[in-house]
């Protein structure tokens, strides 16, 4: 907005330079962006924050300057007027957008140019004087921040003004001689057949004001400030009057803009007024609540002591309605500073009015307070720092993914927690998965030549039963290399599956079950369900190459890791109990068989526990074979078995009885060949 010192200068008592007025501005918040020199005054283009639209005036600024400068606010003189008896012809279709509309049909007028002090004016702000009665209202929307709008009288077909919602395909001509084409969404002022202004917004070309103009229909109105924001950008069309609409003009300024409007016409163009309606319907808006607050709670929250004497000059010089017991005020917010709701508010009027530099430095208290401990966060500290002594590196993302990022991972859009209004595309859905979110963290570092890349992240997915902690881990690229291995190797499924098992082994939990399942955005086939008993807690599996290809991924090997860590943490068993290294050696025995495909090695695993055999201390599996020497729909698998007492040195025909006897169940039980 821009403010004229001139102009400002006619409603606060006593000079002020400036210098002043700059420093005064910028203290209130309203930052000063520009000051410039034009025409023997000083000018300043300040930046109002869209919960002072009363600032968007002059009054509204000269009441603030006034207040922080302890002068009295001269605000110009505004009559009540008789009128006849007379009603305008208004209807108001949409009472819901328009909850006040007063207009004034004024006869026989003279319209001319407008005088110097009033041309000189608008000229000090950039606006165009155009003539008496158009200067007017749009020297009354700077001084009270109410637009206000005068149509030629003799133009509006049946003499009638009808606030609707315009139809489908209506057009009109606005006053910048462009044609809209208009649909329901935009409120629209009418005629008896047409439209003739953009309600709160722009007027029209076919009813503008000229110097012909004998009779006008003088409107002014309060508009929901929703509908004209959204009215306003659809059209992609903005004024000085829908800037202040959108903002929220004052209720009972609708009429005090109107009067001083009429006075300054009857002044400078003459007429008679012929014939007034003010109709309220809809919600009316409504007085803030009153506040109750103490100087002592003043003084608390800005660390130094103001008199409550200043307290309430304060407060009543900012328009406030003030009632003081001693220390304790009753304090009733005026219509136009709708943004005043709670004690904090007033102690920031306070303050800034007052001066920040007038209050004491002083260190606020702080009480010590003990963090309560967090078995989550322990456990999820414990899941960080297993994968990063594995060799991963700890990834933290946005909790907000695309549509188009859900799309190209394969995960459906239905079913996802949408954000009503997001702030941009990017943004716009709570991720479902931690894939998205990681896979852009993997198209980011191969784009910028990395080759191998291991990462996992903390974080949460959404759905619409509630948010989920997770653990998701994405890897590619070349195994941790190993001098003992040539030749070197890729990462694979088994890799992950491993960095899976340590973590849990690390959070004391029991080897999980992995069951082949199909899941879309994971490769048919390298694809697993992670479960513990019955319920799933998990996934693992090789990353589609239709997904790849979607995210532009190329000529890679991708791993995905996604887990529940509620459930998961669900599972942790107590601490063991501690148990001495076997002082005697361990037999090793490894056996190699022929089984078919579809038999996992967690089967192998099941039924020798089931053998229940004393000393057999643990089962390792070495390596899985599948060649010519095997027949076709099996596989070849090579583990050991360790036998070990913690009491004695176990005899070799002890070990090898329960050595066959194992070899025999799996054989009988699974159909196996011993190779």
């Amino acid at each position: 907005m821009k403010i004229s010192l001139q102009w400002l200068q006619e409603y606060v008592d006593g000079k002020i330079s400036p210098e002043r007025l700059g420093q005064l501005l910028n203290r209130l918040g309203l930052g000063v962006e520009k000051q410039y020199e034009i025409q023997n005054d000083t000018m300043f283009e300040v930046e109002v924050t869209p919960n002072r639209p009363d600032c968007l005036s002059y009054i509204g600024c000269a009441r603030d300057i006034a207040a922080v400068s302890n002068k009295p606010l001269k605000t110009p003189s505004v009559k009540a007027i008789k009128f006849p008896p007379r009603k305008t012809d208004i209807n108001l279709e949409d009472k819901k957008d328009c909850s006040r509309y007063i207009g004034v049909i004024i006869n026989n007028l003279s319209i001319k140019d407008s005088p110097a002090w009033l041309s000189q004016k608008l000229h000090s702000i950039g606006a165009r004087s155009i003539n008496s009665v158009v200067d007017i209202t749009n020297f009354c929307l700077m001084e009270w921040g109410q637009p206000l709008h005068a149509f030629d009288y003799d133009k509006l077909i049946g003499g009638k003004i009808v606030v609707r919602r315009a139809k489908a395909g209506e057009k009109i001509v606005t006053i910048d001689a462009v044609e809209r084409i208009l649909d329901p969404s935009v409120l629209v002022i009418a005629d008896a057949r047409r439209p003739v202004a953009i309600a709160g917004i722009m007027g029209g070309k076919e009813t503008e004001v000229s110097a012909q103009t004998k009779n006008i229909l003088l409107e002014s109105a309060y508009f929901d400030p929703i509908l004209i924001r959204l009215s306003s950008r659809k059209l992609g069309l903005s004024s000085d009057s829908s800037y202040r609409f959108e903002r929220g003009v004052d209720f009972s300024t609708v009429e005090t803009g109107a009067l001083r409007a009429l006075q300054l016409i009857a002044k400078n163009a003459g007429g008679k007024i012929a014939a007034f309606n003010d109709i309220k319907a809809g919600p009316v808006a409504k007085t803030p609540p009153m506040i109750k607050i103490s100087a002592d709670e003043i003084a608390n929250r800005l660390g130094g002591e103001i008199p409550a004497a200043r307290i309430k000059t304060i407060l009543q010089k900012l328009g406030c309605r003030a009632a003081a017991a001693g220390k304790q005020f009753k304090i009733t917010p005026p219509s136009f500073r709708a943004d005043l709701k709670q004690p904090v508010d007033l102690i920031e009027e306070v303050a800034r009015v007052y001066g920040y530099d007038k209050l004491p430095s002083s260190l606020p208290m702080l009480r010590a307070s003990s963090i309560p401990h967090s078995p989550a966060r322990d456990r999820k500290k414990i899941v960080a720092q297993t994968l990063l002594g594995l060799g991963f590196d700890e990834a933290i993302t946005f909790s907000m993914v695309s549509r188009s990022d859900l799309e190209k991972t394969l995960i459906p859009i239905d079913g996802t927690v949408k954000i009503q209004n997001p702030l941009s595309k990017e943004q716009e859905i709570l991720r479902p998965s931690l894939l998205p979110s990681l896979l852009a963290v993997l198209q980011t570092n191969l784009n910028r030549g990395q080759r191998t890349i291991r990462i996992f992240e903390l974080g949460k997915r959404y759905l619409p039963t509630g948010e989920r902690e997770t653990l998701g881990i994405l890897a590619t690229g070349a195994r941790q290399q190993d001098w003992r291995e040539s030749p070197k190797r890729e990462i694979d499924f088994f890799d992950m599956k491993g960095a899976l098992e340590c973590v849990l082994q690390a959070l004391r939990i029991q080897a999980p079950q992995f069951a082949a399942d199909t899941i879309p955005f994971l490769h048919n086939g390298l694809a697993a369900q992670v479960k513990m008993g019955a319920e799933a807690v998990g996934i693992v599996g090789k990353v589609s190459p239709k997904v790849l290809s979607h995210w532009d991924i190329k000529h890679r090997d991708v791993y995905f890791v996604g887990l529940d860590l509620g459930k998961v943490f669900q599972q942790i068993q107590p601490p063991g109990r501690f148990q001495p290294l076997p002082e005697f050696p361990a037999v090793v025995r490894d056996v190699s068989l022929a089984v078919r495909k579809d038999i996992p090695f967690s089967r192998v695993e099941e039924l020798i526990a089931q053998q229940k055999v004393e000393f057999l201390h643990a089962v390792h599996f070495l390596e899985e074979y599948i060649g010519e020497k095997i027949p076709a729909g099996q596989r070849g698998i090579v583990f050991s078995l360790v036998y070990q007492s913690a009491r004695r040195t176990l005899r070799e025909e002890e070990v090898t009885a329960a050595h066959e006897k194992i070899c025999r169940e799996l054989i009988d039980r699974l159909g196996a060949v011993r190779r």
